[in-house]
């Protein structure tokens, strides 16, 4: 193997080897995810977080309720705050709003990044939230997804540059020069709706390809 090409391979394996991967197969089943913050937002209750089978798997599901149509629920993962990182879920949703997705450089309720896969309304959409203020940066609607199917999230972080995939097809890249602290990434659902995430991954950036 060529010097150069070991050596690719090997600091991508190190880059890897940062990223945090939670795929709940460890996990009690029935019983809220080990490692993960319970939060709300817009007076809305945590929600039902909890871990269920999937077939052989195990997955993390959010239960939530008609009367908590107006809110937002979110799981944050104890684990190193991060700035410039790359966080990545696969994500169904089958009722309520079917609207789930990432939040990162999360510092409490009312303040952080979200992207917010909506399945009803076939849409992606990128917010700031500062100070409770929901701020859309991206929008792509019209997706013409399978709303029954698993959807792959990634986000990337670099500096004040922001790119977002979706089944591994970037769909936005954009940039925001708002100050913004290091902070927790984590995961998003409305608060009617019943979402599953599988395969959380969050750590530092694997690249710095624009």
């Amino acid at each position: 193997m060529p010097i150069f090409q070991g050596l690719l391979m090997a600091v991508a394996a190190l880059l890897a080897a940062q990223a945090t991967v939670h795929h709940f197969d460890e996990d009690a089943i029935g019983q809220p995810p080990p490692g993960f913050t319970l939060s709300a937002g817009r007076n809305a209750s945590p929600g039902r977080w909890t871990v269920e089978r999937d077939g052989t798997s195990r997955i993390l599901v959010h239960a939530g309720t008609p009367a908590e149509a107006g809110g937002f629920s979110v799981a944050i993962f104890d684990g190193e705050r991060l700035d410039n990182a790359e966080i990545s879920v696969r994500i169904k949703a089958t009722g309520g709003s079917r609207t789930g997705g990432i939040v990162w450089r999360y510092q409490d309720a009312l303040n952080y990044y979200a992207v917010q896969l909506n399945l009803a309304g076939q849409e992606l959409s990128v917010y700031r939230v500062v100070r409770g203020n929901r701020i859309r940066l991206e929008r792509e609607d019209d997706l013409e997804l399978d709303p029954d199917a698993w959807h792959s999230l990634r986000v990337v972080q670099d500096g004040d540059s922001m790119r977002v995939y979706l089944g591994g097809i970037r769909v936005f890249g954009d940039r925001d020069r708002s100050a913004r602290e290091p902070g927790s990434a984590g995961l998003w659902a409305s608060g009617d709706a019943m979402v599953s995430f599988d395969d959380f991954r969050a750590g530092l950036r694997a690249d710095r390809r624009r």
